[in-house]
């Protein structure tokens, strides 16, 4: 039997004290290859259910999500929990005979696989190899499986720094993650500014700013350890290692388990095996990597452009502590303050009704279930590497309020339940220039609450922002702007009006499906100042959407000035019935 050949290694390597290094690695390798193809033979095989195509081939590699079916694989075999123990004693007996970059990394990766973690991190923390950005790296890896993501992305730094050009050049551009062309770009840029777009790419990459340490950007290095052992070693899979598993696994993720299928109707005369190898993914992976088409102006991406859906997403990854993260409903808006930017973010985390098709609830109300603490924040990334700012709440549903220089930022809203391991999120561009003096500015659109009184001012409006842009037709709902650099008692004009669709980077004024003007003109007044001085005009106004069919819809505002051109600004909104 195979595993009476596996239980035998550890006696075998030391009744040949005189084999020299190059006998004892090769017959470790042997005994890596027998250990997986033992595993292999004991997943029962089941007839292969799946009648689709794949969502995505990739060479050899079929790949398919498979939603709750991904987590429909049998539990590992006693043993084959023994048979691991027994090729970790030989790795160990292996190790000390010879001192080995291919030995450390099967020994490692196997202590990990058995949840060893503290035996698992002491090996990679002596290490005893040259090769030392090797140690850095099976040290990040063991890190990041347990979790501990600042450490980790530290190891992974130091081996960065340690190793050659030719194995930097491999780990740190976009290779897979990114199209080809999308690659291309990237690797085309100037040393300095290529630096600056993947430290930048990786921090928008990040889950959730909430969670300190950067997960995705430590499993991806994570993937990388995993590749780098499999290049000269038996796979799970049954294949041979070629450059199409390696793009899997980069682009994927590591397995969480297997299965084997057989389809006799793949047979050919009878003669061919038919049974294969299955990997398995979280059935929450997701697609988390900033778009690569938005990183030449990261804040220009527009609200909620990337969690992306698993049959769309180029690449998986499921956050541990958070592996169902939905999409937040907010509403984000920028004020000038003087020299500086008032960003308020009204946010409401939702689930679906379960009585109601369609229907969303507020997570943490009576019909949302949820009761445990809720942690929020509002996040501001800055464009230019310039360090992250950011306010934290406890409320489940609310406005948070940030101040900033005015720059071009990418701002997240997130709240987590950490009692349900599930999070919210919703991220978008935020820019905001400096006013020049003579010119006039208007700030966001925000809706608010309905039924609230006309607010007189934006800090008695910020506590009724509605947390979202869901609208019902007929529904009355009051709206809130400020307008900045008007001169002395000059006469402006508004329109406010609706256009199917969302916006683009340039607002579609001139598409309004319905027009909504007051009755008069209307004049804004203001306290004398000097022309060139920047002044704040704050207006409410209260609505009701005319009737629209349902779907998403602009909501724009237009103030016409004589002699100078429009001021335009826009709100997406949802209309539902």
């Amino acid at each position: 039997m195979v595993l009476a050949f596996l239980l035998a290694p550890a006696d075998v390597l030391s009744q040949t004290p005189s084999a020299g290094p190059a006998e004892i690695l090769e017959e470790l390798h042997d005994l890596q290859e027998e250990f997986e193809r033992y595993r292999e033979s004991r997943i029962p095989v089941e007839m292969e259910r799946s009648g689709g195509s794949c969502d995505e081939r990739i060479g050899r590699i079929c790949i398919w999500f498979g939603g709750d079916g991904e987590e429909s694989y049998p539990a590992e075999f006693r043993e084959v929990k023994q048979a691991r123990i027994e090729l970790i004693r030989s790795l160990f007996d292996g190790f000390e005979e010879i001192n080995d970059a291919w030995v450390i990394g099967q020994l490692v990766h196997y202590l990990v696989e058995s949840r060893n973690m503290e035996e698992a991190e002491r090996v990679a923390t002596e290490c005893g190899i040259q090769e030392q950005w090797w140690c850095s790296a099976l040290h990040g890896y063991v890190l990041h499986v347990w979790t501990r993501y600042v450490p980790a992305e530290a190891a992974f730094r130091d081996a960065l720094e340690a190793m050659s050009d030719e194995q930097w050049e491999m780990w740190t551009p976009p290779r897979y993650i990114f199209t080809r062309d999308g690659e291309q770009e990237f690797n085309g840029a100037p040393a300095a500014e290529r630096d600056r777009k993947w430290e930048l790419f990786w921090q928008l990459s990040d889950p959730l700013f909430l969670f300190q340490g950067n997960d995705r950007l430590t499993d991806h290095f994570a993937r990388w350890v995993v590749a780098t052992n499999r290049r000269d070693a038996a796979d799970p899979l049954g294949m041979e290692w070629e450059e199409d598993l390696e793009e899997t696994l980069i682009r994927y993720g590591r397995n969480t388990g297997y299965s084997r299928t057989h389809n006799p109707g793949r047979a050919f005369g009878g003669l061919q095996d038919t049974r294969r190898m299955v990997g398995h993914h979280h059935p929450m992976s997701r697609g988390y990597l900033f778009p690569e088409e938005y990183m030449e102006s990261p804040s220009e991406i527009p609200p909620e452009s990337w969690i992306t859906a698993p049959r769309e997403a180029r690449t998986w990854y499921a956050p541990p502590y958070a592996p169902e993260i939905r999409g937040l409903e907010t509403q984000v808006g920028r004020f000038r303050r003087g020299d500086e930017m008032l960003v308020v973010g009204a946010y409401r985390p939702t689930v679906f009704d379960a009585g109601i098709d369609g229907r969303v609830v507020s997570a943490w109300g009576p019909d949302g279930g949820i009761e445990g603490d809720a942690h929020t924040a509002l996040f501001l990334i800055p464009e230019d590497g310039r360090e992250p700012l950011n306010i934290r709440g406890t409320e489940p549903e609310g406005v948070l309020t940030l101040h900033a220089p005015p720059s071009r930022y990418v701002s997240g809203l997130e709240v987590v339940d950490l009692e349900g391991r599930q999070a919210w999120r919703a991220r978008q561009g935020v820019i905001q220039r400096p006013l020049v003096p003579g010119l006039v500015d208007v700030s966001d659109l925000m809706i608010l609450k309905e039924g609230v009184p006309l607010p007189e001012s934006m800090e008695e409006a910020i506590p009724n922002v509605r947390p979202g842009v869901r609208l019902k037709t007929g529904e009355r709902f009051p709206v809130v702007w400020e307008v900045y650099g008007l001169r002395i008692q000059e006469p402006i004009r508004v329109t406010i009006g609706f256009s199917q669709g969302r916006p683009g980077f340039l607002t579609r004024v001139g598409e309004f499906l319905g027009v909504i003007e007051p009755d008069e003109r209307i004049d804004i007044t203001f306290d004398e100042r000097g022309p060139d001085q920047v002044q704040t005009v704050f207006r409410s106004m209260e609505l009701e959407l005319p009737d629209l069919d349902p779907g998403e819809y602009t909501l724009h505002l237009s103030l016409d000035l004589r002699g100078r051109s429009p001021v335009v600004t826009s709100r997406p909104i949802v209309v539902e019935r």
